[in-house]
């Protein structure tokens, strides 16, 4: 569709895209496109030839696992049957000759898409389909939220304020940072479940940072520029609101990440820290996902894609266990539920697929210096022209981590209390998974009144 208004010509994005789709198309090499054909199915024979002789074994394993079942309960055969099977997978698709094999299919299938242009329509179509996706953002941030207001801020991320529900008992207001990956209201998912909800109650001064939905204009956007505009920035909005010399700081998974930098370079700002399963020491565990992130040419897929899509590491979540993935439903509904127990239970399941494009350029630089180089633990990791030294961290610091998170395992949360220089530290870990810290009814009832008083005798 083309229309002409004082000889300037536009364009609607789908003839654009099929535009871009010819002009990349032409003068093409036959043998070229041969090559890249071929190149993409061999990496993907490759890899699902390997997933499926993993997927055969872990079957066999726990079909031996059952026949080898003595006179126990039918819940007790099936838990082990489970844990037979999830450790069989695990333990080979965690082996170096399958992440390169997955690895190898990425870098295939990116070459194949740069060759035919389409990442140039997929950056269009992306852009297109997020204008839907920020539409519905005010009805899924609100719906069973907290109430908040959204603070003015000069920049492209929100600074969300929560309205208090008890008497502010404590001067210190706390910003919590959120991770890149997933959106910011699996803190404060639904009214009986949130974090935000329970330090409210306490008498804290709550901020936290929303960074929406990235689109290609965040395609430039380095991690420099993105501690800046999004901590730096809030921190000093905060303290200009509420006077406060200090703010204490909340980092959930990546955020953790941001924290601690800002903690790092900007000592001064920050009167308590607290990590929420945040990854930092990456050589000390090599779980499913962290061996596969470290094979990804982190280069190539930015300077393809700009932003990682969201179902990209949501395929590598399934991945790790399609079983898990298939039948959670079916074993979720094989006994009678409360209505309010489905209701939570299709909450984190909409949190868990409604995941956002991840900024590029802050992608590549985190995996590159922290998850293949591990730099930040070592002191060695750079941020601009700032080096960022854990060892400048001296405010009281919390670090709450999960023993069964198979996400960010103990091992690369807990070494940074060695690393850091504060006196005053203490480490909490719950016996439970990533999500559960924050949704599990023992959480709400044990782990986050416990933070509640650690940081209202600091604050």
């Amino acid at each position: 569709m083309r229309g002409r208004h004082h000889d300037t010509v536009v364009e609607d994005p789908e003839w654009h895209c099929w535009r871009l789709l010819q002009i990349n198309y032409t003068d093409k090499k036959p043998e070229n496109i041969f090559d890249k054909y071929c190149d993409y199915w061999y990496a993907w024979y490759d890899y699902t030839s390997k997933y499926n002789t993993a997927f055969f074994e872990a079957t066999i394993k726990s079909v031996k696992s059952f026949l080898n079942a003595n006179d126990e309960s039918i819940q007790k055969t099936q838990n082990t049957i489970r844990a037979a099977f999830d450790s069989a997978l695990r333990q080979r698709i965690s082996e170096e000759s399958f992440a390169s094999s997955m690895a190898n299919l990425v870098s295939a299938r990116i070459k194949f898409v740069k060759f035919f242009g389409y990442d140039k329509v997929y950056n269009n179509l992306t852009d297109f389909f997020l204008v839907g996706n920020r539409a519905l953002e005010p009805i899924r941030d609100n719906i069973h939220r907290t109430p908040s207001e959204v603070i003015p801020m000069n920049g492209r991320f929100d600074l969300l304020h929560y309205k208090p529900i008890v008497e502010q008992k404590h001067k210190t207001p706390l910003l919590i940072v959120y991770s890149l990956i997933n959106r910011h209201y699996i803190m404060d998912l639904l009214p009986n479940v949130s974090i935000i909800k329970t330090l409210l109650k306490q008498g804290f001064d709550i901020y936290a940072t929303d960074l929406g939905t990235p689109d290609s204009t965040y395609k430039d956007m380095t991690i420099d520029n993105y501690a800046h505009e999004y901590v730096e920035n809030a921190v000093e909005k905060i303290k200009e609101i509420t006077g406060s010399e200090k703010v204490s700081l909340f980092g959930y998974c990546w955020g953790g990440i941001f924290v601690l930098i800002h903690s790092a370079i900007h000592p001064e700002n920050v009167k308590n820290l607290i990590l929420h399963a945040t990854p930092i020491d990456l050589e000390q565990t090599n779980t499913v996902i962290e061996n596969w992130t470290k094979h990804i040419d982190a280069d190539n897929l930015v300077d393809t894609f700009g932003n990682v899509p969201g179902w990209f590491l949501n395929m590598a979540f399934i991945l790790r266990n399609p079983v898990e993935a298939m039948l959670k439903y079916w074993r979720y509904f094989s006994e009678p539920r409360r209505l309010d127990e489905i209701r939570q239970f299709f909450a984190i399941e909409s949190w868990l697929y409604d995941s956002v494009p991840i900024i590029g350029p802050v992608y590549r630089e985190i995996i590159n210096q922290i998850y293949k180089k591990n730099l930040l633990i070592k002191n060695k990791m750079k941020v601009g022209s700032e080096l960022v030294d854990l060892k400048k961290i001296t405010m009281p610091i919390l670090n709450i981590v999960g023993a069964k998170d198979d996400l960010v395992p103990p091992p690369s949360s807990k070494s940074v209390m060695n690393v850091i220089s504060s006196s005053d530290k203490k480490l909490i870990e719950f016996p439970t998974g990533h999500v559960g810290l924050c949704v599990s009814p023992n959480a709400h009832e044990q782990l986050w009144p416990e933070v509640g008083k650690w940081l209202a005798k600091r604050s």
